[in-house]
């Protein structure tokens, strides 16, 4: 078995009363309104070797083998301003 490391990084440009929150459960969140939110991996394929190939997470038997596969998953949450 052999472990594969996936580094995904990401920009929003969001309203300023978005926030980030502390979940009741200990997690860092991104807080709109009422709403928590949070990242997580969404794993997508597709079956076609056209450079125009259409991807998604309808193909459920893949998407849960690579979920089930996740042995750990940190999100990093951070506001940078700009003046």
């Amino acid at each position: 078995m052999k472990k594969l490391v996936v580094k995904i990084h990401a920009e929003l440009e969001v309203p300023d009363d978005w926030e980030i929150a502390r979940h009741p459960s200990g997690i860092t969140v991104l807080k709109i309104g009422d709403t928590f939110v949070d990242f997580d991996l969404a794993p997508l394929a597709t079956t076609s070797g056209d450079p125009e190939a259409e991807w998604s997470d309808i193909n459920v038997e893949v998407v849960e083998k690579v979920l089930d596969a996740v042995t750990g998953l940190d999100t990093d949450l951070e506001f940078i301003t700009h003046h």
